[in-house]
């Protein structure tokens, strides 16, 4: 017993050099969890128009610009986690010099994956327009992203994450 009574500091420092060490390995692992958990949860925001119904297209009335004109350009998260305070904009890149300019934008607090959400942006009003589209949203770590792309007269021409 006298022994380790000798040896006591010797022991504890061994012991907290081993705790130090495993502590550390723990730190790694845990680090490396959060990356791929991360990975597997990523929103990814995009925008899409709905597809007209088709008695609404078949219509040859003055009421062919009404239905147009109706509000169906959805925000997506097409990605594989829920995307948080999403924050969206769509601004006209074409405006006249010294004419308006339009600018909506809008917020959706929680956007699951799959999931999209019904803007108050007219389909119609996308055409013969060039906007840029921009998104800002957060993953459920905290992690934020953002995706822009341009819109020209209703199609989609490229996408960034």
């Amino acid at each position: 017993m006298e022994m380790l009574n000798h040896f006591a500091p010797a022991i504890q420092a061994v012991s907290a050099a081993v705790v130090a060490i495993l502590t550390v390995a723990l730190l790694v692992a845990t680090w490396r969890y959060i990356e791929t958990s991360e990975a597997l949860q990523k929103p990814f925001v995009t925008v899409r128009q709905e597809p007209r119904d088709p008695i609404e297209a078949a219509l040859a009335s003055p009421n062919v610009a009404q239905v147009a004109q109706h509000p169906q350009v959805r925000v997506l998260n097409v990605g594989t986690g829920p995307a948080l305070q999403v924050r969206y904009r769509f601004l006209q890149i074409d405006a006249p010099p010294g004419g308006p300019v339009m600018r909506p934008e809008g917020f959706v607090d929680y956007l699951p994956p799959g999931q999209g959400w019904e803007t108050q942006v007219a389909r119609g009003s996308l055409v013969n327009r060039r906007f840029r589209f921009e998104v800002k949203c957060k993953s459920l770590s905290g992690k934020g992203y953002r995706t822009e792309m341009d819109i020209e007269n209703g199609v989609v021409q490229g996408q960034e994450d």
